[in-house]
């Protein structure tokens, strides 16, 4: 019989998502989520959620996620949910006597009954759930039990003796029958028959293990609410973006939201009267009647309108961008999502921006951006973050060493894939790299790069890092593309340390942090992933009061506690620039301190010069 719990969103989406165990503290039992009843939340855009997710999953080849396919997650065959309650049954049901003496082991897969107290082997050992699970990567969980006695053969009667250890390896099942004891083993999976001969055996793990069960999700900035919904389907939003990220002055007055037509936003008028022509014609006053003056301002405004267009001010928008950027219009269109998430969460009037070397309450912090290779750093106080929860994996949490499997069907959402939704608002700060900084820094390793053929070399120069990483997998080793190894290493290991050293300072662990990487754009951010408790205010306080440690502090990392070991091998592992798995988006790869500092990059190789050398300033 299942058992409906009331949980908050963010312990549902962390701690009780179907088909992961817990522990019920006041009963002294374990359980396992059954489901999830939730309301569908109809003023998100579905198309954008799955748009994210399918970016996501693409990592895995279609066999390891069957239920995440891509004709699976479409709006006509997913429903986004928010959560409200949790349905949880009692698993296992596989109880043990806690008589050292006995130790038998009592199965009740399958039945609705539970045992008394009491063990009624020995009358007199309390029972307690059995901790210990089977589990494989394909996504299977079952009880752990004995297997046939090797001598008589007998499934039960079972007693579990630990012998004294904490080792499974260490563990035995003693033949309540014969006394033959065995050693535990799990076994062949019966669920599935892995591609992997050498991989289907199942592993006994503890069944609150972290391996047990990995939670898979993405997080969107920016929810499309009304208006922003309405300009995300206008067929020019691309270009409006592309074009204001980049600077383009016809973009400048443009707004992000629905546009007008399309002819009025590509081009700005030309057929209007010029300052020049209105001071002339208001020096008439007092010596020509007012039917003169409109007759001449008639007259100047026809001869206006009969003047040629300039050619490149009459371009349409996305036209006129690829002109001076030399980009293509294809790479512009790909790249639009992310960069409307570098620039709308910049356009609240309660950002602060700090400027490298600029006169600032920030103090030190300021000139610390300079020599940290930053073009600006941008407090966010209402980051908008929408977490979307979409599936598990046990085992492994990387691509195609275990399956990805997504929830039960919803029944009383006419059977369709649930995505559970979480939105929050939280403080955030990002991080901006300075585009000529990086390119000098390919350019002292000895990395060639072309800059595109555009008409304006400052915005030919942030349209190269966009085209650079348009259309790379960065979910997976990037071994053939050296400069996007390069410029996504160089983001991503600054985010790692920047999120590590950040929680440093807060007082934080770091699972209460988060990162969201925009390298088209050269940005990170990072963000509290709480909506309650002591992150409120947290990365508002550091921006406010430690700019200046913060940023100093990342150009120290450039020591591991296992070098020379690590640094030989890469410079990356879990004591330097790992962040827990669960936290990477992008599966700690493509990491290493060599970046930062020079060294030994394990694709690349030595690279002598680190992005933070002060040669580069």
């Amino acid at each position: 019989m299942g058992r409906v719990m009331r949980r908050g969103k963010q312990q549902v989406l962390l701690h009780y998502l179907p088909g992961r165990s817990f522990d019920v503290e006041r009963a002294s039992a374990i359980a396992r989520v059954v489901s999830i009843s939730g309301s569908p939340r109809m003023d998100l855009s579905a198309d954008m959620v799955l748009s994210r997710i399918r970016d996501e999953v693409s990592a895995w080849n279609e066999q390891y996620r069957p239920g995440l396919r891509d004709d699976v997650l479409t709006p006509t065959e997913t429903v986004l949910l928010d959560p409200q309650h949790v349905e949880a049954e009692l698993f296992p049901r596989v109880f043990w006597c806690q008589n050292r003496d006995c130790g038998a082991i009592h199965d009740l897969t399958g039945q609705d009954r539970l045992p008394a107290t009491l063990c009624r082997s020995c009358r007199s050992g309390r029972l307690i759930q059995l901790r210990w699970v089977r589990v494989h990567r394909c996504g299977d969980l079952q009880p752990l039990l004995p297997r046939a006695c090797t001598r008589c053969g007998r499934t039960d009667g079972f007693s579990l003796a630990l012998r004294g250890s904490e080792r499974i390896s260490n563990f035995r099942w003693i033949c309540g029958s014969c006394g033959t004891s065995a050693q535990l083993f799990g076994g062949p999976c019966r669920a599935c028959l892995w591609p992997d001969s050498t991989l289907r055996d199942t592993d006994i793990e503890v069944h609150r293990s972290s391996r047990t069960y990995y939670a898979h999700s993405t997080t969107l900035l920016n929810i499309p609410d009304h208006e922003l919904d309405r300009f995300l389907q206008s067929p020019d939003w691309q270009g409006v973006v592309a074009a204001k990220f980049v600077g383009l002055p016809e973009a400048q007055d443009l707004p992000l939201g629905p546009l007008p037509h399309a002819s009025s936003a590509q081009q700005a008028p030309q057929s209007d009267l010029t300052t020049g022509d209105l001071d002339e014609i208001l020096g008439l006053r007092g010596q020509a009647s007012a039917e003169q003056i409109m007759a001449e301002l008639m007259r100047r405004r026809a001869e206006r309108q009969r003047e040629p267009q300039d050619s490149a001010s009459s371009l349409p928008l996305m036209a006129r961008l690829e002109e001076v950027s030399g980009v293509r219009q294809e790479v512009w269109h790909a790249a639009a999502t992310e960069l409307l998430d570098a620039l709308l969460p910049t356009r609240g009037s309660a950002t602060k921006d700090v400027l490298p070397n600029q006169a600032s309450d920030y103090g030190n912090g300021a000139s610390a951006l300079a020599s940290t290779g930053l073009a600006r750093t941008t407090l966010v106080p209402d980051f908008p973050i929408l977490t979307a929860t979409y599936g598990f994996s046990r085992i492994e949490f990387a691509p195609n060493r275990a399956r990805l499997n997504a929830f039960p069907a919803d029944r009383s959402h006419g059977g369709k894939t649930p995505i559970y939704v979480d939105q929050v608002g939280a403080d955030a700060i990002m991080l901006t790299l300075d585009p000529r900084r990086v390119l000098r820094w390919l350019e002292a390793n000895g990395q060639p790069f072309s800059i595109p053929h555009g008409a304006d070399q400052e915005i030919a120069e942030r349209a190269y890092f966009v085209s650079l990483l348009t259309g790379s997998n960065l979910r997976e080793t990037i071994d053939g593309h050296p400069a996007t190894r390069m410029v996504f290493g160089l983001i991503h290991t600054l985010s790692h340390l920047a999120v590590r050293h950040a929680a440093l300072l807060c007082g934080l662990d770091r699972t209460s942090l988060s990162e969201y990487l925009l390298p088209r754009a050269l940005t990170l951010a990072l963000y509290c992933n709480h909506r309650f408790g002591a992150t409120i205010g947290a990365l508002t306080a550091l921006f406010d009061d430690s700019l200046a440690e913060w940023l100093g502090l990342l150009r120290t990392e450039s020591r591991c506690v296992y070098d020379p070991v690590c640094a030989d091998r890469g410079a990356n592992c879990h004591a330097c620039a790992h962040l827990p798995e669960t936290g990477c988006r992008f599966f700690n790869l493509n990491l290493s301190r060599s970046f930062l500092f020079g060294g030994q990059d394990a694709v690349l190789g030595r690279l002598p010069v680190g992005y933070l050398d002060s040669a580069l300033e």
